[in-house]
């Protein structure tokens, strides 16, 4: 495992949060002047293309982040079916991807790119390059993507009660690895709200961010339940296991980590021993 370049950092002020941008090798720079220019010219309708998804409808979003969410969260409809959360889930994570894949068009030679907003992360990394230690990232996402190793490309995400990201499920922390950060975005939340059959949660107010509230309106948001029988914590997380597992299988997901109450499972290829914060080696 080969250590990466001291990375290059900018940030841009954009829903739902600070978008965040890193580079390292001998495009960064480059690759950092393009991302501020996209992430620019996204703020422009990122707004106006939440809004849209949260109506739903047959208008298409005007920005291309918007558009990049709605086929995202194509394939989860095409083999899940049923009650999905909303599609804004997807779009921090559309986000990403968008800045990312503008970096890597423009930048020449890169030996990685991190581009981060909220609970969520697209991810270029050389085969043998490890993330940095100081990446600009939630520490848990942080902790997540090292754990996967080096080499990784695609997106990871957060989602349950300690992520920004309304969940209707009980599970604490829910990470996940998708071949796009809005997959994983998207993903994250799903298998969170799975846990919900297991154990149901406290209900919680409707998120502060406007456009949260409105995605989520109608639906049981959870808050943080307080001491859970240890024959529940099994429950809660074998429920969000098979969906994460069903999601996998599907090829929707690469990995996932799951923790609730001290205790996590892992799905897919992620080093478990590594997830301090997921207490994964109390189940393995």
């Amino acid at each position: 495992m080969l250590a990466a370049s001291v990375p290059v950092e900018r940030s841009f002020e954009i829903w739902p949060g600070r978008l965040s941008f890193a580079a390292g090798g001998p495009g960064a720079r480059e690759a950092l002047d393009v991302a501020t220019d996209v992430a620019r010219d996204l703020a422009r309708a990122v707004i106006e293309d939440a809004e849209l998804l949260v109506k739903g409808g047959d208008v298409l979003p005007r920005g291309i982040a918007g558009r990049h969410a709605l086929e995202a969260v194509a394939p989860f409809r095409d083999v899940q079916g049923g009650d999905l959360p909303p599609s804004l889930a997807a779009l921090p994570g559309a986000i990403c991807d968008t800045v990312l894949d503008a970096m890597r068009c423009a930048a020449g030679e890169t030996e990685f790119v991190i581009v981060a907003l909220g609970n969520a992360a697209a991810i270029y990394q050389e085969s043998g390059i490890a993330i940095p230690p100081d990446a600009d990232m939630p520490p848990v996402l942080a902790e997540f993507a090292r754990a996967l190793g080096p080499g990784i490309e695609g997106g990871v995400a957060l989602g349950g009660i300690h992520s920004s990201m309304p969940t209707c499920g009980a599970l604490d922390m829910v990470a996940v690895q998708s071949k796009s950060a809005a997959h994983a975005g998207f993903a994250a939340v799903h298998v969170a709200d799975a846990a919900a059959a297991g154990f149901s949660p406290p209900r919680d107010g409707m998120p502060r961010d406007r456009l949260f509230a409105a995605g989520w309106s109608g639906r049981v948001v959870a808050c943080a339940p307080g001491l859970v029988e240890p024959e529940l914590i099994w429950d809660t997380l074998s429920a969000a296991v098979r969906r994460a597992s069903s999601l996998r299988d599907r090829r929707l997901l690469s990995a996932a980590a799951l923790g609730f109450k001290g205790r996590g499972r892992t799905i897919g290829p992620v080093e478990g021993d590594r997830l301090l914060r997921f207490g994964v080696s109390e189940w393995r």
